[in-house]
């Protein structure tokens, strides 16, 4: 069951990252934010960074731990969900790099 919510968190990812990223690299601000565009981009692109380390790790733990699954099909929904948090790490770097370069 754990397996099922990491795996279905990652795909929102995949979707919500881009969606957001290119939100902000337009000039969107939360309303709820009290200072200026560039230090919410800023604080998007740590977000971004806290993105890529956590898909690294994830997806890491879950390639490793498929290694060692020898019963059943268990291996085959870790190395999906670590292709996944893979994903989301590769799609935070790229976005993290776009929002870097100026507008």
């Amino acid at each position: 069951m754990l397996e099922l919510i990491v795996i279905l968190c990652g795909l929102g990812l995949l979707f919500h990252i881009p969606y957001q990223a290119n939100k902000i690299r337009n000039g969107w601000v939360r309303e709820s934010y009290n200072g200026t565009p560039d230090e919410f981009r800023g604080n998007y692109v740590k977000l971004l960074k806290s993105f890529l380390l956590m898909g690294l790790v994830v997806g890491c733990i879950n390639a490793v731990l498929a290694l060692f699954e020898i019963e059943g099909g268990e291996w085959i929904a870790k190395l999906l969900c670590a292709a996944i948090w893979f994903g989301v790490a590769g799609i935070a770097f790229h976005q993290r790099g776009r929002l870097l370069q100026p507008a």
